[in-house]
């Protein structure tokens, strides 16, 4: 099983995302209605969860995001993971975003879970997080927006390693990249 999300793994940083950020700058920060995220926000969200995720409860390390400074780079003032964000800052970082930063972020984002999955204990997969460390990592590190910290200190703190491999490299990323697909097809790109 861990060498399929390997390879799927792959195919998403190594084809799909590229092929995504090389569609027209207009459809990557468009959004076709109200309430609906942009394709570029799908893509930083989809970047953000698989970094926190695997850095903090996979392999406990520092995320990619604050040890290279992306949020500089990126050119955007949110370090958290972009669930429940206000209509409004969606419109912000889907206009604002620097795509070549973004770029940058996603190989980061895949050479540390890439690292991350090819040194992976399987003896560990079952290991559940202790409360004091998913609380310093989330509320800690504001990895998310302060109105849904205990809803996610509470969702993450009932997942194993194995299910933070699994929805964070393979469910959560495909969920998103359907979407991806929606989106692009509202805005009338193939």
């Amino acid at each position: 099983m861990i060498e399929f999300i390997k390879i799927r793994h792959q195919m998403l940083h190594g084809d799909t995302l590229s092929k995504m950020c090389a569609m027209p700058e207009s459809a990557l920060r468009g959004r076709p209605n109200p309430g609906v995220n942009s394709i570029i926000w799908n893509i930083w969200h989809l970047l953000r969860i698989e970094d926190i995720t695997l850095s903090r409860f996979v392999a406990n390390i520092p995320q990619v995001h604050t040890s290279g400074d992306w949020q500089a780079k990126m050119g955007i003032t949110y370090g958290h993971m972009g669930t429940a964000m206000p209509d409004g800052d969606v419109d912000v970082l889907s206009k604002t975003i620097d795509i070549t930063g973004l770029q940058g972020y996603q190989k980061a984002v895949a050479a540390q879970s890439t690292q991350i999955l090819a040194n992976l204990d399987t003896t560990r997969l079952q290991h559940q997080w202790d409360a004091a460390h998913m609380r310093a990592v989330v509320a800690g590190e504001a990895v998310c927006i302060p109105a849904i910290t205990e809803g996610v200190i509470s969702y993450w703190g009932a997942l194993n390693i194995g299910r933070f491999v699994l929805d964070y490299t393979q469910v959560h990323p495909q969920m998103h990249i359907g979407e991806i697909g929606v989106i692009a097809g509202l805005l009338g790109v193939k």
